[in-house]
């Protein structure tokens, strides 16, 4: 029978160990770093969708439940998609696409030469970008539903803490994320309805679809609901409607920013018990820390902080029962 080791030679193994992952991790963060965002978004998705998951997994495999899953995450993105398709090939057979090609280029003085060509590399690279990240994101969800369940007891297993403790802690994540997931779907039906109305009053065609088009662009963090209603106040413009075009243009952005910073900070606030002031400052922070992941970044951040102070205040206070709070 094996002796155990004694209880100084453990904790020099641990130093040992706990020395060399230090070592490592700066080379690990580097490499992961241009995935990080893809991963985190995956995170945040498959905490979402865990509940669509576990009830298609009752009826089919895990891996298809996960294959299914993923698809559905990916929907709307496939909708913009094919919805900007319409709309390009729209404006191609319209002219509507030339003319709006050749008034850019006479309010920049640019023409489509080597030196234009050049100056749109960085806003390609941004769109590969984007592309790339998406691609990943996709790969990661699936990764994640098949195996994350099992990664987090592992994970929370090696926390030198109660099980109820580290529980409480994974469920504010969860009830943050899901919050968080819940008031940007929200916030995408409000904004397909109100642009769909700011549409249908300035006289746009299909006003509907490209109400819905500015909805299921708004849940996408890149440009929003900009990426539908600023080509359409340009469109006016370029047919000559200039005042029209403006005021349209002021009241979209005006629709955006107030749903943005007003009501849905509102939305998320109510589901944590967090200050909407609190929700609309961590959105805007970590927008200008982590680009447009913030907005799905920043809410949890702030609800994990939380409760981690809370799980803090009641490892020190041993007169109280743990998850008391709560009861």
């Amino acid at each position: 029978m094996t002796q155990p080791e004694p209880a100084s030679k453990r904790r020099t193994n641990v130093l040992v160990l706990a020395f060399a992952i230090a070592a490592f991790a700066p080379a690990v963060f580097w490499m992961a770093r241009p995935f990080l965002t893809a991963g985190v978004l995956a995170a945040i998705l498959a905490v979402a969708l865990d509940p669509l998951h576990s009830r298609t997994a009752r009826l089919v495999r895990p891996s298809v439940a996960a294959l299914i899953t993923t698809s559905v995450a990916l929907a709307p993105v496939l909708a913009v998609l094919m919805l900007g398709g319409m709309a390009v090939n729209r404006g191609i057979r319209s002219g509507a696409l030339s003319d709006l090609i050749r008034t850019g280029q006479r309010l920049t003085g640019t023409t489509f030469d080597v030196h234009a060509i050049q100056q749109a590399v960085p806003e390609l690279s941004r769109i590969a970008g984007g592309a790339f990240t998406c691609v990943f994101a996709a790969v990661f969800l699936y990764v994640l539903l098949v195996h994350g369940k099992a990664w987090l007891i592992k994970l929370t297993s090696m926390l030198s803490m109660d099980a109820s403790a580290s529980g409480r802690i994974v469920t504010a994540v969860r009830d943050a994320i899901v919050a968080n997931v819940d008031g940007i779907l929200a916030m995408g039906v409000g904004e397909a309805m109100l642009f769909g109305a700011i549409f249908q009053v300035s006289g746009i065609d299909s006003a509907g679809m490209w109400g819905a088009f500015a909805g299921l662009s708004s849940m996408i963090p890149v440009a929003g609901a900009a990426a539908v209603w600023l080509p359409l106040s340009v469109r006016l413009a370029v047919h000559g409607i200039w005042m029209k075009g403006v005021v349209m243009g002021i009241v979209c952005l005006a629709t955006q920013e107030a749903v943005a910073f007003l009501v849905l900070p509102r939305l998320i606030g109510t589901r944590l018990r967090q200050s909407p002031l609190l929700i609309a400052l961590s959105i805007l922070g970590a927008t200008s820390a982590f680009g447009v992941l913030g907005i799905l970044v920043g809410p949890v951040i702030v609800a994990v902080l939380g409760a981690l102070v809370q799980e803090l205040r009641n490892q020190l206070r041993p007169g109280v029962v743990p998850g008391d709070h709560l009861a």
